[in-house]
Formats: C-alpha cells, structure tokens, sequence
C-alpha cells in the first residue's frame, strides 16, 4: 500500500475509483433502458440491480470526492542541514560575545539560513558573523 501514501498514487487510485463508479451508473441505466423491451423477462430483478448499481457507483463517488478534499490538519516538516568542511579544522568553545560565557550546542540555533545565538546566562540574542581568517 505504499502507493497510497503519495499524493499522485492516491489520485491515480482515485481516478480509477471514479471510471468503476461512471461504469456502474452506467449499467444500472442500461438496465432500466432494457426494460422498455418487449422481450425483458424478470423485470423486478432489472430494477433492482439498477438501484443496487446506482447506490454502489454514488457512494464510490461521494467517498472518493470527500476523500480528495481532506487535508491533513499539521504537517510537520524536518529540515536536515549538512554542512562540508575543507581541510583540516580545529573546533574551538563557543563563547558569548556579551558576557564571555561558554555556550552549549543547545544555545545555536540556525534561522532563515543565519546561525543565531541564545545566551542562557545573559540572556542575550545575535546573528555569528564569520570573520575572514587572514
């Protein structure tokens, strides 16, 4: 059922849905038309078909259709950041520029594509700034 997990299995399965319920609707009519034969034999039996086919062919239809127009109430999305660094590089404490304290990972935080910092013990907020290193 991976299939229905994605929104173009989902509306290829739909349309499918829809071409069986056309297709039952349309032979319930082709059995209420055959009852203006002469030779129609059992024609109890016709309208009943064609009532049973035009129910089954209108649910499919209505259940399709609702089924389509539901939107998932939140979505949660995950953004993975991978970041490549060239040669050989040589971590260092991360320190507030406010007060000089040392800032844990959990303080950074990357916004918009910038790297902001928290300071939990200044309680100050700003943007790191690379600084060209010659």
């Amino acid at each position: 059922m991976e299939i229905l997990r994605n929104k173009k299995g989902a509306s290829v399965l739909g349309t499918i849905g829809l071409i069986f319920a056309i297709c039952l609707i349309l032979f319930g009519l082709l059995n209420l038309y055959s009852l203006a034969s002469p030779a129609a034999g059992n024609k109890a039996g016709r309208v009943i078909i064609a009532i049973i086919c035009f129910v089954i062919g209108g649910g499919l239809i209505f259940s399709i259709t609702k089924s389509a127009t539901k939107t998932p109430d939140k979505m949660e999305v995950k953004v993975i950041q991978k970041i490549e660094l060239s040669g050989d590089v040589a971590t260092e404490k991360l320190r507030c520029d406010n007060c000089g304290a040392n800032l844990e990972k959990d303080t950074v935080k990357v916004m918009a594509g910038a790297v902001f910092v928290n300071c939990p013990y200044c309680g100050s907020s700003y943007q790191i700034t690379e600084k060209p290193s010659w």
